[in-house]
């Protein structure tokens, strides 16, 4: 193709393809000032010299055509002009059959077309040119985006940026056929560059969208390579990266932006709803830099693993390499998952979960599962299970070791406790466990979770040695024998690990499948760079402790402890909403703990519950100023895990340090918890534990600059220059080059005989010298020319290109040494410290946790619980007033209060079967006697007036009815599942509360198994459990056994409205009263409903015809029983005088 005509100084109006960029020249370029004559005519000597870097200067604009020019000689006459104006403007990928040459003449028939006059007869040549011209240059088609600081600039001597020759591969001396730029993403368009040009235009919308869519299939970067497609050097090195890294989104640094490629630029656009299009020979998208952080959250939120590929080379180091030619190196720096992910401090989680009205965001778990099969087919079968979570955010590292049944149930409480966002599973699980786990994290679950597998299950052994490994920091690996030997012996010196000795005593004392899930953890988050946590001793936690009660997965979602049964989502309506009012984010999640494993131990739970009265009576100025205190406070248990991890900021690190040192100064005084007299134990510790952090915090504040920190400035972050020599060094050599670029300032207005001329910095570009445009042609021919003006003339001398190249390079050694300076600090911090800090942060949880529950003590209504161990054969709860403390607080209307006796006593009995009509309350106040227990061994007071009650080892539900169709579990099974989970686990000392058990078969089936369990329970007298039996089948109350009482949810039937509407009203009292209930009102629910009113009367007719016939039923039973009981039963009948005997006996049972 022939090139762009040459400038022109005519007024001539341009075509549109000399908006094209020429292709660079050989020859010098004229400078604006310069009288521009002809294409041909030579330069002026004086300007020619003079370099040119700016894009936009006038010499480099695509020049004018002149009118006139030859006619065209092509032999094929142009092409029929478009019939529409978008395919005026349509990209055709492929070439005609027959191409026309560009020849001068081809190309310079518009122009004649218009001294021909008329532009109506010039647009088939201009489109002609047009076509031609854009085929032949690919750069119309780049994105529209600023042009990247990484792309070679004409300002300096050339350096490596990943749009230039050594990554692109563009040769300039010949620009590519556009085709080369979609090689590998569609056989089609290979297909069509040998098709007639009239094929190549069909519409794509005429096509099937069966084609459409493998056309878009056909998009993604090829899984293997193709050999025919030559990639540039940038595509090899991200396709390697690919390579090394399966299953992982990367995110690609490339200059100033970060981009995805192929498959992965795919799903970023699907899951970002961003632009996706062709680079090259990949599918790109893009993303901000400063952004990075938003779309990372979305892409995990979303059960991506998303890596973040740096550039590990600088620019002008780069430069000064011996490969300043070829690509930046660049390596994964960063890998997120949703549960591997830590916000900074900046972010607010209260607040961005307060407006979304979801409550806390609680820590999300990592959960290792592994399991091994104990034998057992079929509903028999039993596994034990290891599982070993860590919540990364926080640092807690939570271990267990089980036997499991076939409904896996135990698995999934400890599923609802942790609620981990990401599980590591076996590569081979049981298939219960498979289905289980498969149907909490489907699509339909509440809470998505993501599964990953390990790479092989290890033999106990083989975990053992890589534990030891990890722990003992050389690289040697213990047998058990050995390291029992030395955990015995007490710490050793092991490397950064002050209490390795006793991690490693810990290793031993884990059950085999724990260790097993906790050595496939550690490995698993030696590729997020995460492992520094478990190196930890205090963050080791077991999950069963005897001294906490245990809530199943059934309880928490029954009485709604975190979540309303309503949605299943938000806190609002749960418990937890109640008693949250934590002023900190360390305090809320304490606070869950506390709120999941209610306290067993009577002393423990008195010393808590002695605090919280302590801070509600406000009797010491020390409590009273406790909430001012913890008022503002930033999530200190994120930052100091962050510092764990090395990824804080001198931001966060200043704030944690302010944080800590205005708490020690306020309790700086304090020294001996025994002389606080705070009227708890647990309070006085916690109050005595803050000021311990103060010498680490006050030295550590003392080495650095507050004002820089906060700016995140690390190269002047110590005010002591000693302490880090290299930063020092780079620091010097900066301030020497600039000195030099001070002292070729003054030689430059000697030079110039201008005494008042500074460097000028415009658009980021510094140290420009700024000369009139009228004295530019004086200039040095070596001088670089940068930008221009109407007025000036700005410039680079070589002196100054050599200097701030060297002072770049010296920058950026001074970042990387400022760098390892900060982070060297931090680990200091965390390896010296830890223990300290991390005391202090665990005592302003516990201080804030402790104030909310005052604050709920403080609620009008509210007691405090008496505690007692109960007695040999189980416990005792008494209550006066009970309430609920969820429905009081959501409606306005005041709560019914109810008194509640149960448990072993001369006046009262372990078992209460309660009836009453639908509505009436039932549920009501069985939930809310087991919500009581809980909050009394939570340490909170509860709603009530007066409240004994003995400390339970557990509390067991089973409510509702609903079906469990992804387990394949129908409405009746999961009830039995659940009854059966209860009936295996219950002890005298657990709290078991049965809700209309049987509802989900037939009345006969239902009434059986109720029966059956009841009988069960009452037969085992000393050793059964304090049982709350809710029934609608009244006849279990004629199983008169010792041990059972009855009661019934009170009403009142208004007889004086059946005249009037033709039915009586039922005012519902939502009292408790002894003996059973009558009916169930279910009529008088429908009505409420609105159901209609002949469906009404038709269902009223049919339930008094069953009642009469029922009742029936029960008469002549009773007095057949009757008569064999009293011994009247003869086989030649009765005497009319007996027989009324028993009829007045059977009356006086019934009634």
């Amino acid at each position: 193709m022939a090139p762009p005509p040459p400038p022109n100084s005519s007024g001539a109006q341009a075509t549109i393809s000399s908006f094209f960029k020429p292709k660079p020249s050989t020859s010098k370029a004229t400078p604006p000032s310069a009288p521009s004559t002809s294409a041909s005519s030579a330069p002026s000597s004086s300007s020619s010299r003079i370099r040119l870097a700016d894009k936009n200067d006038l010499s480099q604009r695509p020049a004018k055509l002149p009118r006139t020019v030859a006619p065209p000689t092509s032999a094929h006459p142009p092409p029929p002009p478009p019939s529409n104006r978008m395919d005026q403007w349509r990209f055709l990928p492929s070439q005609p059959s027959q191409p026309q040459p560009a020849s001068p003449s081809t190309e310079s028939s518009p122009t004649q077309d218009l001294a021909r006059g008329g532009r109506r007869n010039n647009d088939k040549g201009t489109r002609a040119a047009f076509r031609s011209r854009l085929l032949a240059d690919d750069r119309l088609f780049a994105p529209r985006n600023p042009p990247s600081p990484d792309e070679s600039l004409e300002t300096s001597a050339p350096s490596p940026s990943d749009s230039a020759d050594p990554e692109t591969g563009h040769d300039p001396s010949a620009d590519d056929d556009v085709e080369n730029r979609f090689a590998g993403f569609s056989a089609t368009s290979a297909a069509q560059s040998s098709a007639p040009a009239s094929t190549a235009r069909t519409p794509t919308s005429t096509k099937p969208a069966s084609t459409r869519k493998q056309k878009a299939a056909a998009g993604a970067a090829p899984a293997a390579r193709d050999t025919a497609t030559k990639y540039t050097p940038l595509e090899k090195q991200i396709l390697d990266l690919k390579d090394q890294h399966p299953g992982i989104l990367l995110i690609i640094e490339v200059g100033y932006k970060l981009k995805f490629y192929g498959d992965d630029a795919r799903i970023a656009s699907r899951e970002l709803n961003i632009m996706c299009f062709p680079e090259k020979n990949l599918m790109t998208a893009m993303i901000p830099v400063h952004r990075l952080h938003i779309h990372v959250k979305k892409l995990i939120a979303a059960g991506h693993k998303v890596g973040v590929v740096r550039q590990v080379e600088t620019r002008a180091l780069k430069a000064a390499s011996t490969n300043a030619n070829t690509p930046f190196t660049r390596k994964l720096t960063a890998l997120y998952t949703a549960s591997t992910w830590i916000d900074d401090l900046s972010y607010n989680d209260a607040a961005s979960s307060e407006a979304l009205d979801l409550g806390v965001a609680r820590p999300k778990a990592l959960m290792a599962i592994v399991e091994k099969l104990e034998g057992g087919n079929g509903p028999e079968d039993r596994v034990s299970c290891g599982v070993v979570a860590v919540e990364v955010s926080t640092g807690s590292i939570i271990f267990d070791q089980f036997s499991d049944g076939h409904a896996r149930s135990e698995l999934e409480t400890r599923l609802a406790h942790l609620q981990p966002a990401e599980l590591l599973l076996s590569p081979k699980l049981s298939r219960p466990t498979e289905k289980m786990l498969g149907y909490l994290a489907g699509d339909d679950s509440v809470q998505k979770i993501r599964i990953e597998r390990m790479g092989e299950l290890l033999e106990y052994n083989d975990a053992f040695q890589r534990v030891t490994r990890f722990y003992n920091g050389t690289g040697e690996a213990s047998s058990p024998e050995a390291a029992s030997e030395s955990a015995l012996q007490g710490p050793s010196a092991f490397e950064d690990a002050p209490d390795s000795g006793k991690l490693l005593s810990l290793a031993v004392s884990l059950p085999h499948l724990a260790l097993v899930a906790l050595a496939s953890m550690i490995k698993h988050l030696e590729e997020f760079g995460l492992e520094s946590i478990c190196r930890l001793a205090t963050n080791f936690q077991s999950f069963t402790n005897r001294t906490t009660m245990m809530l199943n997965g059934n309880t928490l979602a029954n009485l709604e402890i975190f979540r309303n049964s309503t949605d299943g989502v938000r806190e609002k309506g749960s418990l937890i909403w109640i008693l949250d009012r934590c002023k900190t984010m360390m305090g809320k999640r304490l606070l869950r703990k506390w709120t999941a494993r209610p306290l067993t131990d009577r002393s423990v739970l008195t010393t808590r519950i002695d605090a919280v009265q302590a801070i509600a009576e406000g009797g010491s100025a020390i409590v009273r100023g406790l909430p001012s205190l913890l008022q503002g406070l930033p999530d200190l248990e994120k930052g100091l895990a962050r510092m764990t991890y090395g990824r804080s900021t001198p931001t966060e690190l200043a704030t944690i340090l302010l944080s800590m040192n205005r708490i020690t100064q306020e309790y700086a005084l304090v020294d001996d918890p025994a002389e606080l007299k705070l009227g708890s134990d647990l309070l006085n510790n916690a109050v005595a534990d803050l000021p311990r952090g103060k010498a680490p915090v006050q030295k550590y504040l003392q080495q650095i600059s507050i004002k820089e920190a906060r700016a995140n400035n690390k190269a002047d972050l110590f005010l002591d220059p000693e302490r880090c020599p290299k930063l020092q060094q780079a620091k010097d050599n900066i301030a020497i080059v600039e000195h030099d670029l001070r002292e070729h300032l003054k030689e430059l207005r000697k030079y110039l005989k201008r005494p008042s001329l500074e460097y000028a910095t415009v658009a980021g570009i510094e140290y420009l010298v700024e000369v009139r445009t009228n004295d530019a042609k004086k200039v040095p021919a070596d001088w670089l020319r940068i930008s221009a003006t109407k007025a000036m003339v700005r410039f680079h001398t070589p002196t100054i290109i050599a200097l701030t190249k060297k002072r770049d390079q010296h920058k950026e050694t001074l970042q990387a040494e400022a760098e390892a300076a900060y982070h060297e600090l931090v680990r200091t911090i965390c390896s010296e410290h830890y223990v300290e800090l991390r005391n202090v942060v665990v005592a302003l949880a516990t201080l804030d946790a402790l104030v909310s529950l005052a604050a709920v003590a403080a609620l009008p209504g509210y007691c405090r619980p008496e505690l007692d161990d109960g007695v040999a054969d189980g416990c005792r709860i008494e209550i006066k007033g009970m309430r609920h403390p969820m429905i009081e607080a959501l409606r306005e209307e005041p709560y019914v209060p109810n008194d509640i006796l149960l448990g072993p006593g001369e006046d009262s009995t372990k078992a209460i079967l309660l009836t009453g009509s639908n509505m009436g309350g039932k549920s009501s106040v069985v939930r809310a006697l087991a919500l009581n227990v809980i909050m009394t061994q939570i340490g909170s007071y509860i709603p009530a007036s007066s409240a004994r009650i003995s400390m339970h080892d557990s509390v067991f539900t089973r409510m509702g009815a609903s079906d469990d169709l992804a387990k394949g579990r129908s409405t009746f099974m999961l009830e039995l599942l659940e009854t059966s989970t209860i009936l295996r686990a219950a002890t005298a000392r657990s709290l078991v509360i049965l809700d209309e058990l049987g509802r989900g078969t037939s009345t006969t089936d239902g009434l059986a198994i109720a029966h059956a369990v009841l009988e069960h329970f009452l037969a085992l007298e000393a050793r059964a459990p304090n049982l709350v039996f809710v029934t609608h089948y009244f006849q279990l109350g004629s199983s008169a056994r010792r041990g059972l009482r009855n009661l019934h949810m009170s009403f009142i039937e208004d007889d004086a409205t059946e005249a009037e509407t033709g039915h009586r009203e039922i005012r519902f009292l939502y009292t408790l009263r002894a003996g059973m209930a009558s009916r169930s009102f279910g009529v008088h629910c429908a009505r409420l409903a609105g159901l209609p009113a002949e469906l009404l009367d038709t269902a009223q007719r049919i339930s008094e015809r069953r009642e009469s016939e029922e009742d029936e039923r029960v008469t002549r039973k009773r007095r057949r029983d009757a008569i064999a009981l009293v011994g009247l039963w003869r086989g030649d009948g009765i005497t009319a005088k007996e027989l009324e005997t028993v009829d007045r006996a059977v009356q006086r049972w019934t009634s």
